[in-house]
């Protein structure tokens, strides 16, 4: 890895929007970068703001204040989250930060407005974990399913889904294979769409949701998995890709070392050449041509992460697509973060039409 504070400045490069979008709050980062002398500052560094939403959270318990105390208990999980999310060469860290956050969020879920379920999907001696909330005063909503990507997981929806909510849309957050909870339990496999259709087996199941249809949207490298799972679920009548990942093999040594020691790492590799070949199966072309469904395909096309070409093959390669609407920023960036403010609720909107309208 680079320099400590080389690290710092291509952090909040690529993921500053990101995490303002996300929920961190702008003046929290300053501190953060105010404080942190390099690198190895960091974790200690968030953890420490966490820790005081955390404090604010149990002060606003003790005086009634259910709602709030769930926000600031959502923001402390979120710090931990972005203090943990690069840490793939401090494994220990990375653990414990992740597991700090989920029992963060599992106090804060039921404090939502609305409030957010906990379900854990049973799946060949597997555990899904994932949370629905519902839309207030919406009978048997459609629901989109919400899927992360590298490091980004279920907890980190919270945001967009109020998006969904404001149209009427239920959703469903959860972590599969190599992401979030779900580490633990199995590195990255080449069956994603197996455990998202495992999940709307466990929603159809349910009398509070409708289940005539649902919508998908995968984030990063969710990209992947998003697309992948709409072309072998017909249930699927909405996907979007909140940025494209086609392949892995032909960018794998250009990626910066962040991302493709993530990569090896949710891979349950060590070595980035293992990775790299312990990952050969990430790969839409057996499938594109397979997806049914309405498409829509975001991406920046400043992305140095994923490269622009892979939303382009799949744009070409989806012939069998209803719809397919392409959002190509030319100033965007990675899942265009930098341009959050107006690139999220267009693809809420999408949903929302293939669901509500």
């Amino acid at each position: 890895m680079s320099g400590h504070s080389d690290v710092i400045a291509e952090v909040m490069e690529s993921s500053k929007g990101r995490m303002i979008g996300d929920g961190l709050e702008a003046a929290d980062i300053d501190e953060i970068l105010e404080r942190c002398t390099g690198w190895g500052d960091w974790y200690e560094v968030v953890t420490s703001i966490g820790d005081r939403y955390e404090a604010m959270a149990e002060t606003a318990l003790a005086g009634g204040g259910a709602i709030t105390a769930g926000v600031f208990l959502w923001r402390a999980s979120m710090y931990y989250h972005y203090a943990q999310f690069y840490m793939f060469e401090r494994p220990d860290l990375r653990e414990a930060g992740q597991k700090r956050k989920v029992a963060l969020y599992d106090r804060a879920a039921p404090l939502f407005f609305p409030p957010a379920e906990r379900i854990d999907v049973p799946f060949e001696g597997f555990t899904i974990p994932g949370f629905l909330r519902k839309p207030p005063g919406v009978e048997r909503p459609r629901c989109a399913v919400l899927i992360g990507g590298l490091e980004s997981t279920k907890e980190e929806s919270y945001l967009f889904e109020r998006m969904c909510h404001d149209r009427g849309m239920a959703t469903f957050a959860f972590d599969g294979p190599g992401q979030g909870e779900m580490y633990f339990q199995t590195p990255i496999r080449p069956d994603f769409e197996r455990f998202t259709s495992a999940v709307l087996d466990a929603l159809q199941a349910r009398d509070d949701i409708d289940a005539s249809r649902f919508g998908i949207l995968g984030r990063s490298f969710g990209g992947y998995y998003a697309p992948r799972s709409a072309a072998h679920d017909a249930r699927i009548a909405a996907c979007v890709c909140w940025g494209v990942l086609y392949e892995l093999q032909t960018y794998w040594w250009d990626m910066h070392d962040i991302t493709r020691n993530g990569f090896t790492y949710c891979a349950g590799e060590s070595d980035p050449a293992k990775g790299k070949e312990r990952l050969k199966f990430i790969d839409l072309g057996d499938c594109a041509a397979k997806i049914e469904c309405a498409l829509y395909l975001q991406h920046g096309m400043k992305d140095d992460l994923i490269p622009f070409a892979q939303a382009e093959r799949l744009e070409a390669e989806a012939v069998n697509a209803s719809e397919i609407v392409t959002q190509y920023e030319p100033d965007g960036i990675h899942c265009c973060h930098n341009l959050y403010h107006t690139t999220r609720m267009p693809m809420a909107d999408f949903l929302a039409r293939h669901l509500v309208g």
